[in-house]
């Protein structure tokens, strides 16, 4: 597929990005006002793979809370926060002046049309790969415009060779968009052909509490607890909306 087809592809299935409403803006600010639990572990999940880097990318950072919080763990290495919507880069943009970070910027860009680099070392991506349309053109964009050493993402994510492609429909937001969950075998395969494999793995399990949101009507998580037979330990299943959210952990390195 040629860099002209990825960026269609790109600008007819995640134009539901470009734009925030209320409820997106809420979201994003309170992540700048509070590390998110997710954001804690998958910050300890890349710890050694950025302190040995120089350029970190985040692929679809959003309003830069997650990129900004690993720039303040890894003073010594530059992260660069790359998103779609103009919207949210010029927020990540406000909020990173704000807090005087030195070693943290952030651009608009098409993870499906990324300008060729040859200076990035790591790419990172929290929460964004399954809201695309697939997990094979975003990473094929990875490898032959970027080719880092390493890339580590945190997305829905199923240890067993089944994916599903997931599309929801949020009616009163007047909102559509991908919650796919793909299978970290066939992610494995795919990786293969550009000289990759899957390092790490492991699962996201939340070690809190989240109430139900109150508005039923717009997709946002919570956590009940759950045990798989009599007498085995409680474990928190995340649920956003109607569907319950496999959330894993990944780390992809060049062979």
């Amino acid at each position: 597929m040629t860099p002209d087809s990825l960026a269609h592809v790109s600008t007819q299935r995640v134009d539901e990005w470009r734009d925030i409403d209320k409820v997106a803006y809420a979201y994003h600010l309170a992540q700048w006002l509070e590390q998110k639990q997710s954001t804690k572990h998958f910050s300890e999940f890349v710890s050694g793979l950025c302190a040995e880097s120089d350029l970190v990318v985040d692929l679809g950072c959003g309003a830069g809370a997650a990129t900004y919080y690993l720039s303040q763990r890894h003073a010594a290495t530059r992260f660069l926060g790359i998103d779609y919507s103009d919207a949210l880069v010029a927020l990540a943009g406000h909020f990173a002046l704000e807090r005087q970070a030195t070693n943290l910027s952030f651009v608009e860009g098409d993870w499906f049309n990324l300008a060729p680099r040859a200076d990035v070392d790591g790419v990172v991506s929290l929460q964004t790969l399954s809201w695309l349309p697939g997990f094979e053109q975003p990473l094929d964009a990875i490898f032959s415009r970027l080719n880092p050493r390493w890339i580590a993402l945190t997305s829905l994510f199923y240890d067993g060779d089944i994916s599903c492609k997931i599309e929801v429909n949020e009616h009163v937001r007047n909102r559509s968009s991908f919650y796919n969950i793909y299978s970290i075998p066939s992610v494995a395969r795919h990786v293969a052909k550009y000289g990759y494999r899957i390092t790490r793995q492991q699962p996201f399990a939340i070690d809190i509490d989240i109430p139900r949101p109150a508005n039923r009507d717009a997709m946002g998580t919570y956590t009940v607890l759950s045990r798989e037979s009599a007498g085995a330990p409680e474990t928190r299943l995340q649920i956003s909306g109607p569907l319950l959210m496999n959330w894993h952990l990944l780390v992809i390195e060049r062979i």
